[in-house]
């Protein structure tokens, strides 16, 4: 037998040791660790992108109007709105898109 416990079991074993947790409450922490980590990937390819180009944070910052220390916090996923993702898209002269998706559907947004 292993030693390793598969995901589902450890996410089991969280849950019976805390009953006290609704499932609304669950599925809510759920979605709110989904979007920290999309927007955690999402900073990171921004990074990525501006490495690329061979541009410093300062650089990008002075291009948006924006502090050093905020393209860092960004860069890290601290991104709170699509406004955001777009001023820094165009700083490094690329363009955001976004696309909604729904069931087999999805449509352009932006």
């Amino acid at each position: 037998m292993s030693q390793y416990s598969s995901w589902a079991a450890v996410k089991r074993r969280i849950r019976e040791n805390q009953p006290e947790v609704s499932d609304t409450e669950w599925e809510s922490r759920q979605r709110a660790a989904r979007t920290a980590t999309e927007a955690y990937v999402v900073g990171h390819h921004l990074r990525e992108i501006r490495e690329e180009q061979g541009l410093t944070q300062a650089q990008v910052a002075e291009s948006m109007g924006i502090s050093q220390a905020r393209v860092s916090q960004i860069e890290r996923g601290e991104i709170h709105n699509l406004e955001t993702m777009r001023a820094y898209a165009e700083a490094l002269g690329a363009r955001l898109a976004v696309t909604i998706e729904y069931g087999d559907r999805s449509a352009g947004a932006a």
